[in-house]
C-alpha cells in the first residue's frame, strides 16, 4: 500500500509539473502574441490607418504559407521565393496604403493653403485661419493634423511645437512647405499680415509645383501603361502556351533545370523588371 501511495503521489507531482510547464508555455506564447499585436498596432497608428492589428498579424502569418504552397506546385525554389514574397507582402501593402494616402493629402495642399490665406485675410488670427482650414478640408489626414494643432493651441501649447510635429509627419513636398512656413511664422511671432504675405508667395511656388507634377505625370502615363501591359503579356503568354500546347513547356515541367533554374529565374526577372521600371518612372516624375 505504501508503494502504491508513493507511485500515486509521484504521478500527481509529475502531472502538476507538466501542467505548470504547459501553462507557462501558453503564457509565454500569449505574451509573445500580445507583443506582436502591440507592435503592429503601433505601425498602423504611425501610418494612421484604422485597421485591426490582429487581422494584420494574421495576414502576415498566412500570406507566406499560402504563397509557399502555391509555389510548391512548380518547384521548391519557387516556393521559397514565393514564401519570402508573402512575408514581405503585408509590409509592402502597408507602405502602398501610406503612399496612396500621402498622394491624396498632397493633392489637398493647394486648397489648404487657400483656406489659410482666406482665414488670415482681414486681420484674422492663426487660430481663426486654422479653424477655417479645418472647416473646408476634406482629407482625413490633414483634418487630423488640424484637430491636433487646434486642440493643443486651446490648451496653451506652443503653436510652433505642434506645427513641428505635424511637419515631421508630412512626407510630400507641397504639404511640407505649408507646415514649415506656418511653423516659421509662429516661431518668429510674425503678425498675421506678414504671415499672409509669406503664404501668398508660397502659393505661387506650390502652383508651379502642381503644374510641373501634372505635366510630368501626363508624359510618363504612357510609359506606365507600357510597363503594366508588358507585365501582363509575359505571364499571359505563358498561361496560353500551357493551356494550348503543354508539350512545348515540357522542359520546364519535367527537367531539373527547368523546375529549379529556368522557371524561378524567369519569375524573378519578371518581378525585378516591373519594380525597376516603376522606380524609373517615379524618378522621372
Amino acid at each position: 500500500m505504501d508503494v502504491i501511495a508513493t507511485v500515486c503521489v509521484s504521478v500527481g507531482i509529475l502531472s502538476l509539473g507538466l501542467a505548470g510547464r504547459r501553462s507557462r508555455q501558453a503564457g509565454s506564447l500569449r505574451g509573445l502574441i500580445d507583443q506582436m499585436v502591440a507592435r503592429h498596432r503601433e505601425r498602423l497608428a504611425m501610418a494612421r490607418i484604422p485597421g485591426n492589428p490582429r487581422s494584420y498579424l494574421a495576414m502576415s502569418f498566412l500570406a507566406p504559407i499560402g504563397f509557399f504552397a502555391i509555389g510548391w506546385l512548380q518547384s521548391p525554389v519557387l516556393a521559397i521565393s514565393a514564401g519570402i514574397f508573402g512575408l514581405l507582402m503585408p509590409r509592402l501593402y502597408l507602405a502602398w496604403l501610406v503612399h496612396a494616402q500621402s498622394l491624396r493629402s498632397e493633392s489637398e495642399a493647394p486648397r489648404l493653403l487657400q483656406s489659410l490665406l482666406s482665414g488670415l485675410t482681414g486681420g484674422g488670427t492663426y487660430l481663426e485661419a486654422l479653424r477655417q482650414a479645418r472647416l473646408t478640408c476634406t482629407d482625413p489626414w490633414i483634418r487630423e493634423d488640424l484637430d491636433l494643432i487646434i486642440q493643443r493651441f486651446m490648451l496653451d501649447a506652443p503653436l510652433q511645437e505642434s506645427l513641428q510635429e505635424v511637419r515631421a509627419r508630412a512626407t510630400t513636398r507641397n504639404l511640407g512647405l505649408i507646415w514649415e512656413t506656418l511653423r516659421t511664422c509662429a516661431d518668429a511671432h510674425l503678425p498675421t499680415p506678414a504671415a499672409r504675405n509669406l503664404l501668398l508667395q508660397l502659393s505661387a511656388a506650390i502652383q508651379f509645383n502642381v503644374q510641373l507634377a501634372n505635366e510630368v505625370s501626363a508624359r510618363s502615363s504612357g510609359q506606365r501603361m507600357q510597363i503594366w501591359l508588358l507585365a501582363v503579356i509575359v505571364p499571359g503568354l505563358y498561361l496560353y502556351l500551357r493551356l494550348m500546347s503543354p508539350q512545348l513547356l515540357s522542359m520546364l515541367d519535367e527537367t531539373a533545370l527547368g523546375r529549379f533554374v529556368l522557371f524561378p529565374l524567369a519569375a524573378a526577372l519578371e518581378i525585378a523588371g516591373i519594380a525597376l521600371s516603376i522606380r524609373i518612372t517615379r524618378f522621372q516624375a
